[in-house]
């Protein structure tokens, strides 16, 4: 193999690209045990994902930055850089699966393999505590593709003996800054992690609400706390997305969804993350919007906005 598909995916603006060998990813499946991730579609063996020998498979592994955020303005909801980055990130991967087939590669789209497992296998990176992966210069802003590939695997790539290359210096930051308590010095606990929660509304408790902050998707606060990430240019959100984020329009009119191209991302969820937000920053001049979706048909949301008018009435 030559490295053309490499050179597909720097023209479309990974900063590296590495093969590596079609090995189950076992160290990253007993990772994941007792997690939430632990059932869902990722599959850790690439034959069962193409159906082909592992001696004609290769994954290459792209990065590319993700940026981190700025701070956010007052007064709007916070949404997580990876988010920010989403439809960006899809974008680019159609784009190198094409750049392939156009070069007459059979690939696999879609196969749900471990990206971080397969970039630190690659060498593009080393695994944190917070169960991301660290790359050099870029830190864990890190956008991660693959590219499941029926071809020899190229001399010298890199197979399955990798796969416990060491982790991060271990400095603990990221234990005492999570708001959760999800990162020990064992790794990350998943099924606490505000983004699970996020995903998983029907578990979180009203214990858990104040911690929730301003958060409307998504949570940086482990990578905002990393020392591999002090040095990154933070960018700023654009002036469409400060505006769609603010808590009166997400609590009334909201629109975020759509602008990041997120499905699942419907009105129900976005009030209810709205309403936490707006009780846990103490905006009390939207307590007559929060009260209106008390009795909602939906009864996630409105036991948060009772919560949430609850809290602004005794604030």
């Amino acid at each position: 193999m030559t490295s053309d598909i490499r050179d597909a995916a720097l023209s479309l603006g990974y900063i590296n690209a590495l093969p590596v060998t079609g090995h189950p990813f076992d160290v990253w499946l007993n990772r994941i045990k007792g997690t939430h991730l632990e059932g869902l579609s990722f599959i850790h063996d690439p034959t069962e994902v193409s159906g082909w020998p592992l001696e004609e498979i290769t994954i290459w592994v792209a990065i590319a930055p993700a940026p981190p955020i700025a701070d956010w303005p007052e007064g709007c909801g916070e949404i997580g850089a990876h988010y920010m980055a989403l439809q960006q990130s899809r974008t680019r991967r159609t784009a190198w699966e094409d750049a392939a087939i156009a070069m007459r590669y059979e690939i696999k789209r879609d196969a749900f393999l471990p990206e971080r497992a397969a970039a630190i296998r690659a060498g593009l990176g080393v695994h944190g505590l917070n169960g991301l992966m660290i790359a050099p210069d870029y830190g864990s802003f890190i956008d991660i593709a693959i590219l499941l590939v029926r071809a020899t695997p190229p001399e010298g790539t890199r197979g399955a003996e990798h796969d416990l290359s060491p982790g991060c210096d271990n400095c603990g930051v990221c234990i005492d800054a999570c708001p959760s308590g999800a990162i020990s010095k064992n790794g990350v606990n998943t099924q606490i992690c505000l983004r699970h929660y996020m995903s998983k509304l029907d578990r979180m408790t009203e214990k858990d609400y104040p911690k929730m902050g301003q958060r409307i998707l998504g949570c940086d606060t482990c990578q905002d706390v990393c020392p591999s990430n002090a040095e990154l240019k933070r960018q700023q959100p654009s002036a469409e997305m400060i505006d769609c984020t603010k808590l009166e329009t997400l609590l009334t009119t909201p629109t975020i969804g759509e602008i990041l191209k997120i499905k699942h991302l419907n009105e129900t969820y976005v009030k209810s993350q709205a309403v936490l937000a707006a009780a846990n920053t103490g905006r009390k001049d939207l307590l007559s919007l929060i009260e209106a979706l008390v009795g909602s048909e939906d009864e996630i949301l409105s036991k948060m906005a009772k919560w949430a008018a609850d809290c602004l009435h005794g604030s």
